[in-house]
């Protein structure tokens, strides 16, 4: 149960749903945690803004002593005037700004969630800004996106996409696999958190999106399930995964691609 121990993890989005889960999960397993949010946490900062990137990295390393065992760049979400500038630059922030901590562990990890989201329809234009690391751009065009109808979802869809490529693109680097750190991404399905409220509280919405669900004894899912499978991706147990894409979502993935691989 401690296997977890002598190990300090920072996980963001932390306050609650599925970073609370996390962080609860790890601690009972020995694991010293740093929870970061915009309130209620260790350390306090807005992602979604390059003051508060900078704020979560400097209190990080200042509660850490300057070494981290693994981080949990979970934080996401937002109304549709910060989508991008935290669900996409918040995290790659976190996770870049964090990344000299993890040189001190002899078992580094991180592990970034994304979403299924990310398999919906997106904007080409959109996603390739943020790779680009232009915010600016990135954001020019989210707002002509939704002037143009789009809503925050799309927004949405779109950072996590670029997120999720941004994660397999970086995880083989010299900086992240050459440094001997493991990188992954896990993108979730429903997870039964305050987030989801909006999609469970309708009866409609819950039974449409259920029936997308094979497994159905995992829909919606638990965020504490969620947890375990954040914590064993940043935990010494793994030693061999890099990379990779998880779908944590009862099969939604599976379902609506087939036998495609990403």
């Amino acid at each position: 149960m401690e296997h977890h121990a002598d190990r300090t993890y920072a996980v963001t989005g932390a306050a609650s749903g599925i970073g609370a889960a996390t962080a609860r999960y790890l601690r009972e397993r020995g694991g010293r945690v740093i929870g970061c949010d915009l309130r209620d946490a260790d350390v306090v900062a807005d992602l979604a803004t390059a003051e508060g990137r900078a704020a979560l990295v400097e209190g990080v390393a200042r509660l850490s002593g300057g070494r981290l065992d693994g981080v949990v760049a979970n934080a996401g979400g937002g109304p549709a005037e910060t989508m991008l500038a935290l669900n996409y630059f918040g995290a790659v922030a976190t996770l870049e700004g964090l990344r000299p901590l993890l040189g001190a562990s002899d078992a580094p990890r991180a592990v970034v969630v994304s979403s299924i989201s990310s398999l919906d329809p997106t904007d080409p234009t959109l996603v390739d800004a943020c790779l680009a690391g232009d915010e600016a751009a990135a954001i020019a065009a989210g707002s002509h996106a939704i002037t143009a109808g789009k809503s925050a979802l799309d927004l949405y869809g779109s950072a996590k996409q670029a997120l999720t490529r941004w994660g397999r693109r970086a995880a083989v680097t010299p900086q992240w696999a050459g440094a001997g750190i493991p990188l992954n991404v896990v993108a979730p399905g429903i997870i039964d958190t305050p987030a989801a409220a909006y999609l469970l509280s309708d009866p409609d919405l819950r039974a449409q999106m259920g029936a997308m669900a094979p497994l159905r004894c995992a829909y919606p899912g638990p965020p504490e399930a969620m947890a375990a499978l954040l914590a064993w991706c940043v935990g010494p147990e793994n030693k061999l995964m890099t990379g990779q894409v998880i779908f944590a979502d009862a099969g939604f993935e599976c379902q609506a691609r087939g036998e495609k691989t990403w």
